[in-house]
């Protein structure tokens, strides 16, 4: 039998592509490197949807304002480049973030080949004021960058000036997170195998460093709660790491080829993890249990052809910021939008976009954008899509209670499923 696209028949609707692209960035002579452009492989928004960062070649770093009411980047004709640069001690003021009139497009050179980038926000403690630091921030916007080399580097966003450079990887580092919670910890997971806490706090101090059994980590995340963290990586790895049980590791299986993204619904309830084996796997992060499987070929390939080469490998994965919708990129050519409130498992929105390799949800989940091997970013309009009253109300309540917990609440058993997002229709 033929294997396809597992995608929706003329009754999907496409995902509209905005009129701004991204593309890599051609300096004066004087600004260039041997390195050539080698793909958009990460992209990100600041927190505040005020700025979004992306490789565009050479070690560079794409520093672009966002307009908020209109949804789209700031186009500046002035284009300030930023050379990498050690020993600078800066105090960041509050008032410079609050100036976004004059916001300008910044190159950050980190000289190394950058995969990964991470905003971060929030103060420095005010800890002994005898103790001098070499980091103070002060409610201000920061960049973190992960280079070819294992070095992680932290810029400040108003001004473009390198503030720290963090070593300690022995390899490529593929994925950076800072807490959602402002306290300025750094998430890192390398192909050296490990997984690094670096405290900003502290001048950057790595305080922290966890090995799975996985030769490379690919992705890493944090819960919205910053109790436990996510890894995946190749092996067929998953693994929660809870932080409030002195980092106790639990190993989902389900996969059967190397998992290459992760990430946590808005309610912390969820983990969704991509593999090379074409599917998508929800799972329960307090039972481990497998809740509905996205297959992106049909029919899904057994487990004995799942585990090898395929032209169908997922390259990233997304939750929207409302938790109802799924985002999902293929080799196949397609960026597949997947309503988790609908009864099929089919797609609910496609797009062709070929050699698609990084896919996120703005912070406000109003645009989509998508990094290719080409080095251009696209964006393209979050589907029209109202979350129901019903999802919204659970999402209340996951925030408090544990699956563990639901089954001692008086409810009725079908409010229950519901609340531990029983109602997917599993396949597989």
């Amino acid at each position: 039998m033929t294997r396809t696209s597992f995608l929706k028949g003329d009754t999907g609707e496409r995902l509209k592509q905005t009129d701004v692209q991204l593309h890599p960035l051609t300096l004066p002579i004087t600004h260039r490197t041997t390195r050539s452009p080698s793909g958009a492989k990460t992209c990100a928004w600041s927190p505040d949807n005020t700025y979004f960062a992306w490789p565009c070649g050479g070690g560079k770093v794409e520093l672009v304002p966002w307009d908020n009411r209109e949804n789209k980047i700031v186009l500046n004709e002035d284009i300030l480049l930023y050379e990498d640069a050690e020993n600078v001690t800066l105090h960041l003021d509050r008032n410079l973030q609050q100036q976004n009139e004059q916001r300008p497009t910044r190159i950050l050179d980190g000289v190394e080949v950058v995969w990964s980038v991470a905003f971060g926000s929030g103060s420095t403690k005010g800890d002994n004021t005898l103790t001098w630091k070499h980091l103070k921030v002060d409610e201000g916007l920061l960049l973190a960058t992960g280079h070819q080399n294992g070095n992680i580097k932290v810029w400040d966003c108003n001004t473009g000036k390198l503030l720290l450079m963090l070593k300690d990887h022995k390899d490529i580092v593929k994925s950076l997170n800072f807490a959602p919670d402002g306290s300025l910890i750094l998430l890192s997971g390398s192909r050296d195998g490990t997984i690094k806490f670096w405290d900003l706090n502290d001048d950057g101090n790595m305080y922290k460093s966890l090995r799975g059994n996985t030769k490379w980590v690919y992705d890493t995340k944090w819960s919205p709660k910053c109790d436990m963290i996510a890894s995946v990586g190749s092996g067929k790895t998953v693994i929660l790491w809870d932080l409030l049980n002195n980092y106790s590791p639990s190993h989902l299986h389900g996969h059967y080829h190397d998992v290459i993204g992760c990430c946590f619904s808005p309610d912390g309830a969820l983990l969704a993890t991509a593999s090379f084996d074409t599917r998508v796997i929800l799972w329960d992060v307090y039972t481990g249990q497998s809740l509905q499987e996205l297959c992106h070929m049909y029919p899904p390939p057994r487990p004995i052809f799942a585990a090898g080469a395929n032209e169908f490998y997922i390259r990233g994965i997304s939750f929207h910021p409302h938790g109802q919708m799924v985002l999902t990129i293929n080799d196949d050519g397609y960026v597949r939008c997947w309503d988790l409130e609908e009864d099929e498992n089919d797609p609910s929105y496609v797009v062709e976009q070929a050699n698609a390799l990084y896919c996120t949800f703005s912070p406000k989940g109003q645009r989509i954008s998508v990094g290719d091997k080409d080095g251009t970013i696209r964006f393209y309009q979050t589907p029209p899509k109202v979350a129901r009253l019903q999802h919204l109300c659970r999402m209340v309540v996951r925030n408090h209670v544990k699956s563990t917990k639901i089954d001692f609440l008086r409810l009725p058993c079908r409010i229950k499923e519901y609340l531990k997002y029983h109602n997917f229709t599993k396949t597989g």
